[in-house]
């Protein structure tokens, strides 16, 4: 008589769709950021000034945030 245990555990799969998964939520967030950084860009200065927005001018890099 043969018998079959089943033993649940991680699989090499499914540990591959949570790496999928992490991956898609930082693509999510860094996109959301991005948009963000847009919107701000796009008020007039001014209103930049007043929130604390660092001028393009004063940065020698582009912003990373």
């Amino acid at each position: 008589m043969t018998t079959i245990t089943v033993r649940h555990s991680k699989t090499p799969s499914s540990e591959a769709h949570l790496h999928i998964a992490d991956y898609a939520r930082k693509l999510v967030r860094a996109w959301h950021q991005w948009q963000a950084a847009r919107e701000i860009e796009s008020m007039p200065f001014d209103m930049r000034k007043d929130i604390g927005w660092p001028s393009a001018d004063d940065a020698d890099e582009r912003k990373v945030m």
